[in-house]
């Protein structure tokens, strides 16, 4: 990519607010610390906000505690927006945000380029890839927690190197980034080999509710969101379970719902025979990937889920 702009930008501002999507997931935390650095060892002044709070397995990740959900009061020249598809998946009111430009910085092929800036790879595996490829490019040497929040980034949204998004090209940057001091073990061991007993109490609760559908075609699981107060879990707490959806031999789709009486999250995930994207475009607000995408339904669980597979069912014929 060409970074003209973008240096430009940085150069001619001072004030930054750096945002992402709801439900943080390790890209959008890796990607928002990494450059949340890379401002303020230029003397700029920024600072992260986000709608809902950090998971509490990225704790770890050096400056974590710095992504608020408090957005600032003092105000900034501009929003730069990390691994967001659209402004509507931020869940704050951007029109009014003051900012007198919008930096967009995306992986999501759906993304609407809703920023004065867009820089959009949709061959890149992670919003990380595209941070890290800056920093390449333009010569910006890290850190070894900048290298870790990268390779956090990069490794969540391949789901631990198992997706097919998982290139030679992926693995390359990897590997530079555990020369620069990322610890592939203990970050694999922290993101996904480390629970309170909270969290496994409320992960054997959805693996209770497995289900198969449309012939063995599609697997789901399900989290009523009454069941946090059950169990003490906190909602991230869940994330990654859609993963095991679509691990079945002979499952093609996987789903994942969270719901409250009025309405239904969708986490869809598909082996490759089925565009899951296109699937959560069907929805209004519902995009993300071929083979990892989400959407929500503004109905009860039950009507919900039947309105789903009936979409599943076509695309399977």
């Amino acid at each position: 990519m060409i970074w003209t702009e973008l240096n430009k930008i940085i150069n001619d501002n001072n004030n930054f607010l750096i945002s992402s999507h709801l439900s943080l997931d390790g890209d959008c935390i890796g990607s928002q610390l990494a450059f949340l650095w890379y401002l303020q060892s230029i003397g700029k002044k920024a600072s992260v906000y986000c709608v809902d709070p950090l998971p509490q397995k990225f704790e770890f990740l050096k400056d974590s505690e710095l992504i608020s959900q408090v957005k600032p009061q003092d105000s900034f020249d501009i929003l730069m927006v990390l691994d967001c598809s659209n402004v509507s998946r931020l869940g704050w009111d951007v029109a009014n945000s003051g900012a007198k430009a919008i930096i967009n910085i995306d992986h999501h092929r759906d993304n609407t380029k809703f920023g004065a800036v867009n820089y959009i790879d949709s061959s890149a595996a992670a919003a990380g890839e595209i941070i890290f490829s800056f920093f390449k490019d333009c010569n910006i040497d890290f850190p070894s927690h900048v290298a870790e929040t990268l390779y956090t980034a990069i490794m969540t949204d391949t789901g631990g190197f198992r997706f097919s998004n998982t290139s030679s090209k992926v693995l390359r940057i990897c590997a530079e980034l555990i020369d620069k001091g990322a610890d592939c073990a203990g970050i694999y061991d922290k993101v996904y080999s480390s629970h309170t007993p909270q969290t496994l109490l409320l992960q054997s609760r959805i693996w209770s509710t497995l289900t198969f559908h449309l012939h063995g075609q599609v697997c789901s699981m399900d989290m009523p969101l009454s069941i946090l107060n059950e169990t003490g879990a906190k909602y991230s707490d869940s994330e990654g379970m859609a993963d095991f959806t679509v691990s079945g031999i002979g499952t093609e789709v996987g789903i994942m719902t969270k719901h409250t009486p009025d309405e239904t999250h969708f986490s869809l995930r598909s082996r490759g025979k089925i565009d899951v994207g296109q699937v959560a475009q069907m929805i209004p607000g519902g995009g993300g990937h071929s083979c990892a995408a989400g959407c929500t339904i503004k109905l009860p669980y039950k009507e919900a889920m039947e309105q789903m597979l009936a979409i599943l069912a076509k695309e399977l014929e």
